[in-house]
């Protein structure tokens, strides 16, 4: 058997977490919360035998609103992609639509899911730009999909973002559908202070980074006793002050 050839040896990886801040998009009553977590490594210089191939996992959460005649529903969707996808604009757009199809088709009306899913492509897209795209191991995609039981509205695209957000997106052209805001104010320190630590009485997720809890685990609970992991309810409202599943709002900063 003839020996392998020699290869250079590979330094040992670092690997960190960047958390990108979410948007949020609505038309027609039916609201979208998207954010993304990129594992990076901080060594760029990987030999190309070496270096993983990047990947990418979609992760969708369908809510639909309670009423006394429907009751509150929740579905969950894993969705992996190839990661080359993010850098191929048409094929991405494409898949978008699909992804958003597959999870709320039955749901959102048609125009509805079509401008949401152009949010979400945008999202997307610039995180493309934001991040180095050499060094990505891993982007996982988060998205809640909040289904009113009837929808609203005329199918006019809205989207609120972070104000460090604005002015990278406007880079772009073409928005002439869309309204945008900078995004509803943080919560203030004092209302995050004030929220208290429980128990999980039973199984179930987290809403904001849509990984499971065990019964008996600590959580943070919002007033409207909506529970969440604390580190993501935390980083959330830094962003918004409301729930990230009712909108019950926490005081905002003056």
């Amino acid at each position: 058997m003839r020996p392998s050839p020699p290869t250079a040896a590979s330094p040992v990886e670092d690997v960190v977490l960047i958390d990108l801040p979410p948007w949020i998009a609505v038309s027609g009553g039916v609201e979208l919360r998207v954010m993304a977590r990129a594992h990076v490594r901080l060594d760029r210089l990987v030999p190309e035998p070496i270096a993983p191939v990047p990947r990418l996992i979609v992760r969708f959460c369908r809510r639909t609103f309670p009423s006394p005649e429907h009751p509150s529903e929740s579905a969950g969707f894993v969705i992996h992609q190839p990661f080359h996808l993010l850098m191929q604009q048409q094929a991405w757009e494409r898949e978008a639509r699909v992804m958003l199809a597959l999870v709320a088709a039955n749901y959102v009306r048609r125009a509805d899911l079509y401008l949401l899913a152009e949010s979400f492509q945008d999202y997307t897209s610039s995180a493309v730009h934001r991040l180095p795209m050499i060094s990505v191991v891993l982007m996982e995609i988060y998205s809640i999909i909040f289904v009113p039981i009837t929808s609203t509205g005329v199918s006019r695209l809205q989207i609120w973002l972070p104000p460090e957000e604005f002015a990278l997106f406007f880079q772009s052209e073409g928005r002439n559908n869309a309204h945008f805001d900078r995004g509803s104010s943080p919560a203030s320190a004092a209302a995050v202070e004030g929220l208290k630590m429980v128990t999980a009485e039973e199984p179930n997720f987290c809403s904001i980074c849509l990984e499971d809890f065990g019964m008996a685990t600590p959580v943070l609970a919002m007033p409207c006793s909506h529970l969440f992991h604390a580190a993501c309810l935390k980083k959330w409202l830094e962003q918004s002050c409301s729930c990230p599943l009712c909108r019950v709002s926490l005081p905002q900063e003056e």
